[in-house]
């Protein structure tokens, strides 16, 4: 497996004493009996080529690199990344005989990565998108086989957040959000002004290159944004009457995590209606959707959960439902193990 960020060490008493989530990672190295390949591994390698690929095209280059060289010693070679996966397919299209390579296509429908797709998705076995939208265009537009596409709800480990008690000082109407990609936190901000409510901002990604726009608003006195660990975040989930993930239009399941973990807390979900994102949220039965930029769509949504608490809770309970009928992480894991077992040899 590589793993185009560094691997969290340690965590093992953190996730059993329920103060950290499961990495997604992790649980599938266990059911693949995989090894994991990250940044820290450029670093520690002995291979000279490696560590100044690294430092001059970039890590998820290198990483590529790193999982070539090793393809002798594995049956399968999965990324999470389209930014290692397109250069290792690369290398293994010199190679008649090669590992199954299989990945998460996350976008594939930026122009850049269109000739790449095309030229490359023979050396790409199984391709694992999030949303619909990115399987139907990478079947038309990238001429991508059919079979090689495989639509994977996304997950939240169920386990870790789940339904629970607010804290004993919890503000009586609260509601938060969290996470940076494509989020349109300015539409949100400018809706609560001035509103009977408090609203939280996790404002942080470890994954989203995307800029904190929080950082640039005046922010009314009834809202906060900081950085919260996730044994905190989850805590600011419970405390909360609702969860809010306001987005830009977009074209893939941007914001899709912290949607699936408000509907793993049993707590109903306010987002904006894009064309990447259906399906999650659906409207009126686990939460509300919104035309992307509306602010008055937003603030009306916000102020109908408010003064509708059972509503709220109702939709609360159906998104806790639907979260461990089909995208918990272990459906994810062995969804995913699934398809990789199965694949045909070369």
């Amino acid at each position: 497996m590589l793993v185009p960020s560094v691997a969290k060490q340690g965590i093992e008493e953190a996730v059993h004493s329920d103060r950290h989530p499961e990495m997604d990672y992790y649980a599938l190295q266990t059911r693949l009996s995989a090894d994991i390949i990250d940044y820290a591994a450029l670093e520690s390698s002995e291979n000279p080529a490696i560590v100044r690929l690294a430092r001059k095209a970039g890590r998820d280059s290198a990483l590529a690199m790193l999982g070539y060289t090793k393809r002798r010693d594995y049956d399968v070679i999965f990324s999470n990344s389209e930014s290692v996966s397109i250069p290792l397919a690369f290398l293994l299209k010199r190679h008649r005989v090669r590992p199954k390579h299989a990945l998460i296509g996350h976008r594939l429908t930026p122009p850049k990565k269109r000739p790449f797709f095309r030229a490359l998705h023979r050396q790409m076995d199984a391709i694992f998108v999030y949303s619909q939208l990115q399987k139907a265009y990478g079947e038309r537009e990238l001429g991508i086989p059919s079979e090689k596409l495989h639509f994977l709800p996304f997950h939240a480990d169920t386990k870790f957040y789940r339904p629970m008690s607010p804290s004993a000082d919890a503000p009586e109407r609260m509601i938060s959000g969290a996470g940076l990609e494509w989020r349109d936190y300015p539409t949100l901000i400018e809706a609560v002004r001035e509103m009977d409510v408090e609203l939280r901002l996790g404002a942080a990604s470890p994954w989203s290159k995307h800029q904190n726009e929080t950082e640039k608003i005046a922010l009314p006195p009834n809202v906060k944004a900081q950085r919260y660990e996730y044994f905190d975040l989850r805590q600011l989930y419970a405390d909360s009457r609702f969860i809010v993930v306001p987005l830009y239009q977009n074209d893939f399941q941007a914001g899709i995590t912290t949607i699936l973990e408000g509907m793993a807390m049993g707590k109903a979900v306010i987002s904006t209606r894009t064309d990447g994102s259906a399906g999650a949220v659906r409207d009126g039965e686990n939460g509300l959707l919104v035309p992307p930029g509306d602010i008055p769509a937003w603030r009306a949504a916000i102020a109908h959960l408010l003064d509708n608490p059972a509503i709220a809770e109702r939709m609360g309970g159906v998104g806790r439902r639907d979260m461990e009928r089909s995208m918990s992480l272990d459906h994810w894991v062995e969804n995913l193990a699934q398809v990789v077992e199965r694949l045909p040899n070369l």
